[in-house]
């Protein structure tokens, strides 16, 4: 992360009145400059090894201290560790213990919620930091752990979440996270100095990375609002609206959204939206996979949607489309820091840019990442992604589907909010659909048209209404939005047998 730093400094001596940050917190907003970006990111370090801290845990809603307390760590070499406010306590209690966290950053108001997990321990006194409603709670270990845990070069653990288990700790140097970002800002090289909004939470590797790292190096100003003042209202509820007016009031150039917002987007897409977002030069869109039928509609209305694909065990971006060279339904051709190659069995595999391991395997050093995804790469290089390896159904008259490409072309109907696909050594496919359309009928009606975009063997035959929208509190979808297949076909098994 060398050339970021460097990248600051620069900003600093020669526009240091320039803004870097804009944050707005409760009903004021701070604008931090280049100069006192530096300051503030040196003040901070100088906390960090006075205190004696190696590895720091960050519990906080988006802000400009998150930024400040992340850059700081990493420019001190400390390691650390984003806690995702979503997690519940006994994920922030893995977390703690295998990454043996030593304190916890967080805001004065979190800390209570801290505060009451019973399976985290915290000494009684409370730290300041040199930051605005910025605190350090120190963890005690618990008793017969000494609470050190091998980290190696590790500058950053963030964890992902699988179907099922505990969150794996994926460790990540500054080797491996400079790579990403000089890689993703040399290709934009061309796009004009711009704002950009965090959309997502900044304890998402993706926002974290190709978010607030690439804008800063790219000298634009990164902005962050609360979560909930852009429109998250549930893990399974976003507001569009309100992050359209955010939009509008900074004048917001990039953004980087999931695909379920994407599709809000496109649906209640008019003429009052298209001037909220007359400044957009950049809408990037990944973790999952997106709708071609919503991308095309997106192109239509001039919004300038690019999809990407990664993971964190690469550090995050791994191939993205530009405006200069885009195939839509592909997720771009890969970035200049990794090779992708299709196996023989048809998975994705990244190599040249490994993590270091995951957490508690770091002496299993990886030549190449097998993600788990299904596709291929077409004769101009660009990555297409058909499906995840495990999620495969053979139906009984033997024809091999992924269910995430029927989800994706049925999610284009804005009576479908999520869709879970079943059929495995069935004839036809089934599926749970979660709508917020209480006629059955017009639900069955928008199923019908997008069957018409899907071959016979991959059309929606039966379903089932959802009792409940997927989230993580219902155990139904996973921390990062993946479907918890198992436990909605487990939820809704008798249901879908009477089918």
């Amino acid at each position: 992360m060398e050339q970021l730093f460097e990248v600051l400094d620069k900003r600093a001596i020669n526009f240091p009145n320039q803004g870097a940050l804009v944050s707005s917190e409760a009903s004021t907003q701070i604008i931090i400059t280049n100069q006192q970006l530096v300051d503030h990111i040196t003040h901070v370090a100088s906390f960090f090894e006075t205190e004696g801290v190696q590895c720091i845990g960050l519990y906080m809603d988006n802000c400009a201290a998150w930024i400040l307390c992340d850059l700081a760590a990493a420019k001190l070499g400390v390691t650390l560790v984003p806690i995702p406010l979503f997690f519940t306590q006994s994920q922030i209690d893995h977390l703690v213990n295998s990454a043996g966290v030593e304190a916890i950053i967080t805001q004065s108001l979190l800390s209570d919620i801290l505060k009451s997990n019973k399976s985290v321990n915290f000494e009684n006194t409370e730290t300041t930091l040199p930051l605005e409603n910025t605190i350090m709670l120190r963890v005690v270990a618990k008793e017969g752990t000494d609470n050190k845990v091998d980290l190696a070069n590790s500058i950053k653990i963030t964890y992902t979440s699988g179907s099922t288990g505990d969150p794996k700790g994926v460790c990540l140097s500054a080797e491996n996270i400079g790579a990403v970002c000089e890689s993703i800002e040399a290709s934009m090289s061309s796009m004009a100095t711009t704002n950009h909004l965090c959309v997502l939470p900044l304890a998402t590797l993706l926002e974290n990375v190709a978010g607030v790292y690439v804008c800063l190096m790219h000298g634009g100003v990164v902005v962050t609002e609360p979560l909930a003042a852009l429109g998250f209202m549930s893990n399974a509820e976003f507001d569009i609206s309100k992050l359209l007016k955010k939009i509008e009031l900074h004048q917001v150039g990039s953004l980087i959204v999931l695909p379920q917002m994407l599709t809000l987007l496109v649906h209640e897409f008019n003429e009052t939206i298209s001037k909220q977002c007359v400044n957009l030069q950049f809408i990037a869109v990944g973790g999952g996979k997106s709708s071609i039928p919503i991308l095309q509609q997106a192109k239509k209305l001039g919004l300038p949607v690019f999809e990407g694909y990664g993971l964190s065990e690469c550090g995050s971006v791994v191939s993205l489309n530009l405006s200069r060279q885009q195939r839509i339904g592909s997720v771009g051709k890969p970035l200049p820091h990794v090779n992708v190659v299709i196996s023989e069995a048809g998975e994705i595999v990244i190599e040249g840019q490994s993590m270091l391991g995951y957490l508690g395997e770091l002496d299993q050093p990886l030549d190449c990442i097998y993600t788990g995804d299904l596709g291929y790469i077409d004769e101009e290089g660009y990555i297409f992604v058909s499906g995840r390896k495990n999620n495969k159904i053979v139906s009984s008259f033997g024809r091999n589907i992924s269910p995430e490409w029927v989800e994706a072309s049925l999610s284009a109907s804005p009576l479908i909010s999520q869709i879970a696909v079943f059929g495995e050594a069935r004839p036809s496919l089934s599926a749970v659909v979660v709508s917020p359309c209480y006629s059955k009928l017009q639900i069955q009606d928008a199923i019908d048209e997008s069957n018409k975009c899907l071959p016979d063997y991959a059309q929606i035959r039966q379903w089932v209404r959802a009792e409940s929208p997927f989230s993580p509190k219902n155990n139904l979808l996973t921390n990062n939005g993946r479907l918890k297949r198992r436990n909605i076909e487990k939820v809704y098994q008798e249901k879908l047998a009477e089918l």
